[in-house]
């Protein structure tokens, strides 16, 4: 029982209460060391960073169960539906204790019983301008201990800032009410993640009221694609450890397990199931349109830009593409996107094209494999091997929702990317067609 009434109202050794507020409630995060503020791509992220819910793209519910410490044991249910610039989210969880007998000093057994319950209700409303979410959550939290109950709310507001594959966010937790006479707890986040290919790394440092700061790091490693292993360390005087977990997608469902260690105090598991549905937010909006434009319906009228960086390129440029990578993309579609976004840049008047056979012919006599050139350092490699002044570097990948295309624009000399293009299309139908729109949206051109 003292194990349970610190953790809750704060009664046994701090001034502050609702400290139960603090609790990982999400199995994805929970894997990961809780490392969760910038990159919380669930509905239970809310309890992380409510802007993270404006960065999914389909209507999600999350059903998931925690059994804590002390014989506490939780559920909690999370529904997000995003549309256009905007998302709201909703998640209730509520957690509870089996019943106590209560004795007396000579270990009499006096016919009562001890109780514990808490019920958190968060509603959340996130948007997003470009690359910037910002997000806002209003909670309701009630604790009833041994038949006392108090209640209160509190509001939480966090960002994320978004950039190619590279996530920062920010949130501050809890402000606001009182729990048993005492200030909730207040928490503090400051988080950056890094999504690349089969990895994610994510590090957070978090100020937890009267607990002070400490550091969250961990990350996940997709062996396949519908597998994902998480691991993470928690690294707090009290209550921190290790943690890993397991996650499992097909389609819109996926399934989630996490081990946390609290060190002497025990360890706490979570599983939750999440299912992703319906068009997203950006079809949703263009979906009367679509209707009445059946022939945009197939082609790649049907694609959404997700995001975007334009540069003013100067006439003249040298530029040299990349082959582009591909994953669970017909190769002979990836092929063909490469070869249609050499032809539309070719066909802008702006730059000088270093063409295919040339490109081979340059490469061949330096001995230079090319190979999957995606990543950073190898355009920059490649481009200065070419002598050119920009290499443009792109992928296309397929998923349960359709095709994405991403284009990167390298400035050799710098090493920097200076422009980017990223889309989502329903089909493969017309995907050339979609070249010469990547090359005036990136370069500015009318």
């Amino acid at each position: 029982m003292p194990l349970l009434l610190m953790f809750t109202s704060g009664h046994s050794y701090c001034q502050e209460g609702g400290t139960f507020l603090a609790v990982p409630m999400s199995a994805r995060a929970g894997g990961m060391g809780d490392a969760f503020t910038a990159m919380p791509d669930e509905p239970l992220g809310i309890y992380y960073n409510p802007a993270g819910i404006v960065f999914l793209k389909r209507q999600t519910l999350s059903l998931a169960h925690h059994i804590y410490l002390q014989d506490i044991s939780g559920n909690s249910l999370a529904y997000v539906s995003p549309f256009k610039n905007w998302a709201v989210g909703l998640a209730p969880a509520l957690f509870s204790m089996k019943e106590e007998p209560v004795y007396d000093s000579l270990g009499n057994d006096t016919g009562e019983r001890f109780t514990y319950k808490k019920t958190i209700i968060p509603v959340a409303a996130a948007y997003r301008r470009g690359n910037l979410g910002v997000g806002l959550a209003f909670k309701s939290y009630s604790e009833e201990i041994g038949g006392d109950a108090s209640g209160t709310t509190a509001i939480d507001a966090g960002a994320i800032y978004q950039l190619a594959s590279w996530r920062v966010g920010a949130s501050v937790q809890n402000f606001g009410g009182k729990i048993y006479g005492y200030d909730v707890v207040k928490i503090q986040r400051l988080g950056a993640a890094y999504a690349g290919g089969k990895y994610l790394v994510a590090a957070d440092m978090k100020r937890e009221g009267e607990a002070g700061t400490s550091l969250s790091v961990g990350g996940a490693f997709s062996p396949a694609d519908a597998v994902k292993l998480r691991a993470g360390w928690r690294m707090k005087e009290e209550f921190g450890g290790l943690t890993f977990g397991l996650g499992l997608e097909h389609g819109g469902l996926s399934f989630d397990y996490a081990y946390i260690s609290y060190g002497d105090f025990g360890s706490t598991h979570k599983a939750g199931l999440s299912f992703a549905f319906g068009p997203d937010a950006g079809d949703r909006a263009k979906l009367k349109s679509f209707l009445g434009r059946v022939g945009e319906a197939t082609g790649i009228a049907a694609e959404r830009l997700t995001q975007v960086r334009t540069v003013k390129a100067a006439a003249g440029t040298r530029v040299a593409v990349a082959d582009f990578t591909g994953k669970n993309a017909p190769g002979a579609s990836v092929s063909a996107l490469t070869g249609e976004l050499r032809a539309a840049l070719a066909g802008s008047g702006l730059f000088k094209l270093l063409d295919k056979s040339t490109m081979d012919t340059m490469l061949d006599e330096q001995k230079y494999e090319a190979g999957d050139c995606s990543e950073l350092k190898c355009a920059v490699e490649m481009g200065r091997l070419l002598n050119v002044k920009m290499m443009l570097v792109g992928s296309l990948s397929k998923d349960a929702d359709g095709y994405n295309i991403k284009v990167d624009a390298v400035d050799v000399k710098s090493g920097k990317i200076t422009a980017f293009y990223e889309a989502k299309a329903l089909s493969k139908v017309g995907l050339k067609d979609v070249c010469p729109k990547i090359v005036k949206k990136m370069f500015r051109l009318k």
